[in-house]
């Protein structure tokens, strides 16, 4: 109970029933409203404000005028009693007498500020009447708001869809919000121990935290439905420790998924990896000995037969080689390699090689390369190859009469100084044509303008989407116009970086070539492989060029035979029983460095076409890799280089 407010009148006269010790003056109850925190009014029986401390002041505003109104209409202070009847507390302190207490309430400030006040009235008496109140607002905004932040947390703990439960470091729970509550009960109504939804070693795990070794990173739980992930933190100095936590059921399913999907794409990437090998080898012995059969005495039957014979295994590698490159782009691993490109040999060799089945269907075969595009740029010279030839083929196989051309010129935006420059390329047919819709769907995989073309025609249908790919890879685009019988027009944009060394490369013919630098070195050249086919078509291809060849079965044979012979060149098969052809040539590379001896140039010979496998073999140590089916020009091109290479260095260190 609020006691009543001492009878004491704001006057300077003594009360005529006692004599009292002491009266506060006036200057005494200005300095009490002074030094005051509570906001202080004084008011007369109608309420009206007489004075105001400066806290009051301040509750107000600094510019609103309180002297003289009402304190009712400056605060808006209304009770409700049982029968929600509204008064003013200032007028019932008044005509009561008694101390009246006004609940907290919200107060709009004119100046729009929202405050939380409670107010006690005390009335003002000069003897026995009532004269006016002082009226003692508090201001509770900011406890109020204190005390609803406390709520809103607590209510987000509650609230919230996790389970959230705290724990004393006897690992007693203290706290746990619906969401935990919930849990447990499930778990309760399957038979388990409410404790369950939680980690094992529950107790460890809480110590731990405590001693300042929280788990590092989220611990992980199985329930029979759903799998929940804990974290833990200890609360300040209160030797309690708070739990979170997380379902990651969603998570884990799509982890499971991931993990399932990317050994799926390993199992399948080693798949193709060995089949590309396996399907290579023997391709390598087909391709071989058609190549060398048609330098024997043949009869026309025989030639053609022959003939035959190698445009089936040449389509056979080109189908090989469409599916690893599909397999790559499904697997985002197709990249690109930087050297020098020599535009106008690249557009020729395309030529020449599509000639020979031009020829055949009596189709003409025209190529422009501008003016103004530099003899030399850098870029992948095998991947620009494949798409052209890959376009080019397709036109000559979609064209009956009439001719295809090719056309290759600067973008009008570039220049041969600029960072990168944009050549644009053209080839164009006279063939069968396609309709809208054909168009709408030529890029995607496995798909042909209609089943029929691929009845009439052949092919897998994923040429112009790896080329697509590829074209975008070089950061260009592919489009295409075309029209039912009036032919197709295929343009397309790359971008190639200028050459550092502008001095186009000389070409070789095979025919013209066959005596090479070679005659002037020794050629001895040393084949390891471990298959007798590859072996043949390998002695033969050397044989032909020029070289005097031996054989060793295996890697340890080919460590003993260098050891008792000089050679000029080592083919070094990788995939061989026993010794590999990496763990021979590492064996080899140390041997020479530990006898500080001439580096002996080995040439790899893989069945694997991966740039990764390429990579491989030039971190075991060799110096150059051919691809199976090794073709004569590839083999002599690269033996060429690197013998060539060998004798100059040699001519240098004489």
């Amino acid at each position: 109970m609020i006691p009543p407010f001492p009878s004491t009148s704001f006057s300077d006269e003594p009360s005529p029933n006692r004599s009292p010790t002491w009266l506060p003056t006036r200057e005494d109850i200005s300095l009490i409203l002074e030094a005051s925190k509570e906001a202080l009014f004084v008011t007369d029986r109608r309420g009206h404000v007489l004075s105001l401390n400066p806290v009051a002041q301040q509750l107000i505003g600094r510019n609103q005028r309180a002297i003289g109104y009402p304190l009712h209409e400056l605060l808006h202070c209304v009770t409700r009693d049982e029968q929600s009847i509204e008064g003013c507390p200032l007028q019932t302190a008044v005509s009561s007498g008694q101390v009246t207490v006004l609940p907290p309430y919200r107060w709009i400030r004119p100046d729009g500020a929202a405050l939380d006040l409670s107010a006690t009235y005390w009335p003002r008496r000069k003897g026995m009447t009532v004269i006016g109140t002082l009226a003692v607002i508090h201001n509770l905004t900011e406890q109020q708001e204190m005390q609803r932040d406390i709520q809103r947390v607590a209510r987000l703990a509650e609230d919230a869809p996790n389970p959230i439960a705290e724990f004393d470091e006897s690992g007693t729970m203290l706290y746990a919000n619906t969401a935990a509550m919930e849990l447990m009960n499930e778990a309760g109504n399957h038979g388990d121990s409410i404790l369950s939804i939680f980690p094992p070693r529950l107790e460890q795990i809480i110590l731990s935290c405590l001693d300042g070794n929280p788990p590092s990173g989220r611990c992980e739980h199985a329930l029979d439905h759903m799998v929940l992930a804990w974290t833990f933190f200890p609360i300040g100095d209160l030797r309690q420790v708070r739990a979170y936590g997380v379902d990651i059921t969603a998570d884990v399913a799509l982890r499971k998924a991931k993990e399932s999907a990317e050994e799926s794409a390993k199992a399948k990437g080693l798949f193709l990896a060995t089949m590309s090998h396996e399907l290579r080898t023997p391709m390598n012995g087909v391709l071989g000995c058609t190549r060398l059969l048609q330098d024997t005495a043949l009869t026309h039957q025989q030639q053609e037969l022959i003939i035959t014979m190698q445009r089936s295994a040449e389509a056979l590698l080109a189908l090989v080689n469409d599916i690893l490159d599909f397999s790559k782009i499904e697997a985002g691993k197709m990249t690109l390699e930087v050297a020098d490109v020599d535009l106008r040999s690249l557009v020729k060799d395309v030529i020449t090689l599509v000639s020979e089945l031009a020829g055949q269907k009596g189709l003409t075969l025209t190529n422009e390369v501008h003016e103004n595009v530099p003899p030399l740029f850098r870029g992948d010279p095998v991947r620009l190859r494949q798409i052209l030839f890959n376009l080019v083929g397709n036109a000559i196989k979609f064209t009956e009469r009439g001719g295809v051309s090719i056309s290759v010129g600067m973008d009008q935006v570039s220049s041969p100084e600029a960072e990168h420059v944009v050549i644009r390329w053209t080839v164009q047919d006279t063939g069968i044509g396609m309709t809208k819709s054909q168009l709408d769907r030529l890029f995607e995989a496995y798909v042909q303008a209609d089943t029929s073309t691929t009845r009439r025609f052949g092919g897998t249908g994923l040429g112009l989407m790896i080329c697509r790919q590829l074209v975008t890879l070089m950061g260009g685009t592919i489009s295409v116009e075309s029209a039912p019988g009036k032919g197709s027009t295929f343009t397309y944009t790359t971008n190639l970086l200028p050459a550092i060394q502008r001095t186009a490369p000389v070409s070789s013919d095979i025919d013209s070539t066959i005596q090479t630098a070679a005659s002037q070195l020794p050629r001895r050249i040393l084949v390891v492989d471990d298959n007798e086919i590859n072996q043949v078509v390998a002695c033969k291809f050397l044989q032909k060029l020029g070289y005097q060849v031996e054989v060793a079965r295996n890697g340890r044979d080919a460590i003993e035979s260098l050891a008792r012979a000089n050679y000029d060149a080592v083919l070094m098969d990788c995939e061989m029983p026993g010794m590999d052809g990496y763990e021979t040539v590492r064996s080899i590379r140390k041997k020479e460095e530990k006898q500080r001896s001439p580096r002996l140039p080995i040439i790899a010979m893989t069945g694997n076409a991966s740039i990764e496998d390429a990579r491989q073999c030039k971190e075991a140590g060799m110096d150059d890799v051919v691809t199976k089916p090794i073709s004569l020009t590839s083999l002599q091109a690269v033996l060429d280089h690197l013998l060539h290479t060998v004798s100059s260095q040699r001519e240098l260190i004489a």
